[in-house]
């Protein structure tokens, strides 16, 4: 059954970092330990941080592992830093990352902007392996938003969690408004955003847009395809896998991320352990992101290259479900 306070049309696209924004602004407006930490390319709360509160904002420049080092520095004095950069500086920082923030589960949390493939910047600043390389790190939680309600309301639940996480946001065109604005977003928990119970579609960030569009797709060839919000990919939901698994028996999941030890995996993982059905996993195929026009329609025409549009999925949909007959 759908959850709670989920729109039964798609609404019109909005920007994510916008929620992000107003998200941070409420938890530091609040919490004077929350600090904005930057690395030379903003913050999305920087103008409510230059108003109001400048003494809580750190900038390091183009040093993003002395960043993530300071940031377990500042937490260790109980501060909360907000530390925003580009996906791509993930490999310039992953070490200190692990060493300074995770090892000791320091309160810190991470904005990585540009995850993902989009274009511009070409394999250098395409990053599609984040997802899997923060999944390996003990203590690290992961929440990718599918809208700008749930970009906003994630905020005040991961800055009142104590320990690290990486909020993952996209470069992608603006995703379609899912949720309406009582929507309560509960880490570790997924939400069920289409009905159906012919096979169920995985997704999380920018592709449960898509996904619910391959959905209603399906639907005009008589195929009932439910569509799973996976917000937080690290904890994963499993009880709800497991249940899609045992009442649709067949799953797809979609992700704008390498195949390989992204959410993909994370779901064949729980089917595995728990109960098994006929799997596909849309994604990039262990391959690096093109470069491409940084616009929507420029993002699209990769999106089309790499096989992650809604015709795309309704298609692997319809190959799983085979499977299962």
């Amino acid at each position: 059954m759908v959850s709670k306070n989920v729109r039964k049309e798609l609404g019109a696209p909005e920007a994510v970092l916008a929620g992000v924004q107003r998200g941070i602004i409420e938890a530091a407006s609040r919490n004077p330990k929350i600090l904005a930490v930057m690395s030379d390319l903003g913050h999305p709360a920087i103008e409510w941080f230059r108003q109001n509160a400048p003494n809580r904002m750190v900038e390091l420049g183009i040093a993003e592992g002395n960043a993530s080092t300071a940031c377990g520095g500042l937490a260790s004095e109980g501060y909360i830093p907000t530390w925003y950069t580009l996906a791509f500086c993930l490999g310039r920082a992953y070490n200190q990352i692990r060493q300074c923030i995770c090892v000791d589960r320091f309160n810190v949390k991470i904005f990585l902007a540009s995850a993902g493939y989009f274009g511009a910047g070409g394999i250098s600043h395409n990053y599609v392996e984040d997802i899997a390389a923060m999944r390996a790190l003990p203590n690290m939680v992961i929440v990718n938003p599918a809208d700008i309600v749930e970009a906003e309301k994630a905020i005040s639940v991961i800055m009142d969690y104590f320990g690290p996480v990486y909020y993952r946001l996209e470069a992608s065109p603006p995703p379609a408004r899912i949720f309406e604005n009582a929507y309560e977003f509960e880490l570790g928990k997924a939400t069920v955003v289409r009905d159906g119970g012919d096979a169920t579609i995985v997704s999380t960030g920018f592709m449960v847009t898509r996904s619910i569009q391959a959905a209603d797709l399906l639907r005009k060839e008589k195929i009932d395809a439910q569509a799973i919000n996976m917000s937080t990919i690290k904890p994963i939901d499993e009880e709800i896998i497991v249940k899609a698994a045992k009442e649709t028996g067949a799953i797809v999941t979609v992700e704008n991320h390498s195949v390989v030890g992204g959410l993909g995996e994370a779901v064949a993982t729980v089917i595995a352990e728990n109960h098994l059905a006929p799997l596909s996993r849309v994604g990039l195929d262990d391959e690096f992101s093109q470069s491409g026009v940084i616009t929507n329609e420029g993002i699209d025409q990769l999106g089309t290259h790499y096989h992650l549009m809604p015709e795309d999925i309704a298609v692997a949909v319809k190959k799983t479900v085979a499977k299962k007959r």
